[in-house]
């Protein structure tokens, strides 16, 4: 697959077959990924990688927060769901005091998760990239064992798609683009 079609046919997948991803890929993926840009090598990322069995009491903090802001009970912890991802790949970012040394690396970051992504699809493997609402939750970052100098970027759910969504339309780069200075 070359990199046009990669970028024009890669899908955020939600829904994963049973079949395993095997680490060695994921790792191997993951250490091209690193090539992304990096503003002065900061190298602000480390990364947390969820197995099946790792996720259930993630997916059992995230689905009682939501009945809780919904006034519900706390669920029953439940076994994995049938479509769940093979992996999740808990990205994690060094935060640094300085609001333009973050913001580079928060674009490092991006970057590398882009890479990533598009490394996994090149080999028939979905993802999509995550951020649920209770990211900055003292639970979640004490179960995934963010730092405190650390930042949770988001939450990539591995896996081999069982439902490849459909393209969503993109609006005309005319729409999005001017030339020249607005204030000439």
């Amino acid at each position: 697959m070359e990199l046009r079609e990669a970028i024009t046919t890669r899908r955020s997948v939600r829904s994963f077959t049973k079949e395993e991803v095997e680490v060695s890929t994921i790792e191997e993926l993951l250490q091209l990924a690193l090539y992304a840009p990096n503003h002065k090598m900061t190298q602000p990322w480390r990364f947390v990688l969820l197995d099946r069995q790792d996720q259930v009491p993630l997916q059992h903090l995230i689905k009682s927060k939501k009945a809780l802001k919904k006034g519900k009970p706390v669920p029953e912890k439940e076994p994995i769901a049938e479509d769940a991802p093979s992996h999740m790949l808990a990205v994690v970012i060094n935060v640094d005091e300085k609001e333009k040394v973050y913001r580079d690396d928060f674009g490092a970051v991006s970057s590398l998760i882009q890479n990533f992504s598009l490394l996994l699809w090149e080999k028939g493997i979905g993802v999509v990239w995550k951020t649920p609402g209770f990211m900055k939750d003292q639970e979640m970052i004490d179960l995934l064992g963010v730092g405190e100098n650390e930042e949770l970027v988001g939450l990539l759910h591995i896996g081999y798609p069982a439902v490849v969504p459909k393209m969503k339309e993109r609006e005309p780069l005319q729409s999005k683009i001017s030339f020249g200075l607005p204030n000439k």
